[in-house]
């Protein structure tokens, strides 16, 4: 549209934002287990730190699982529809803690009737209620259309996986879980 510097524009704009999102989610690999190992949800060896203070394991498994669902995604499919799995089953991934958290404000808010704070309870379930059925939304066009079954529902499966990897170390770990800080009183 406005000769070829703009596509040159547009994709080194794509590269700086592809080398972001990468920091992000190395970040998200590296914070996410070591908080829940803090917390006793995972296993004490995600929570110990390298002598940079880097929370290792947590990123070398990471990678490793993304390596793994990404050979699997291989199989059969071409570069861009592998790349359409893993995004939406990362989104999946996100998006189904986010709704449960969304779940968790809308149940909390609710319950808490005795200190009614109008305008704030207004607040917080708009924001709720707008963050799970968002959260519902992208789930739910995560599904790869017009491919058949198995293609279409690929990322669901994946993400289905991936949760269920989890509940045995939930199982294993539930006894050593610390109990959550109180919430504290609202102020003005």
């Amino acid at each position: 549209m406005w000769g070829p510097w703009a596509s040159q524009a547009a994709a080194l704009a794509v590269i700086v934002s592809g080398f972001g999102a990468l920091v992000g989610w190395t970040m998200i690999c590296a914070e996410m287990p070591l908080a829940a190992a803090r917390d006793g949800v995972f296993p004490a060896r995600f929570a110990r730190l390298s002598q940079h203070q880097m929370p290792v394991f947590g990123i070398v498994m990471s990678t490793v699982l993304a390596s793994v669902a990404m050979v699997i995604s291989f199989v059969g499919n071409t570069g861009y529809e592998v790349f359409n799995v893993l995004v939406y089953m990362s989104g999946i991934t996100a998006a189904i803690p986010y709704a449960f958290s969304a779940l968790a404000q809308l149940k909390w808010r609710l319950a808490d009737h005795r200190q009614l704070h109008t305008p704030r309870f207004v607040r917080d379930v708009g924001v709720a209620l707008v963050a799970l059925v968002f959260s519902l939304f992208f789930i739910w066009y995560s599904r790869m259309t017009g491919e058949p079954f198995l293609k279409e529902f690929a990322p669901f499966i994946m993400a289905g996986v991936a949760f269920l990897v989890g509940i045995p170390v939930y199982l294993a770990q539930r006894d050593q879980m610390t109990e959550p800080e109180p919430v504290p009183e609202y102020r003005d």
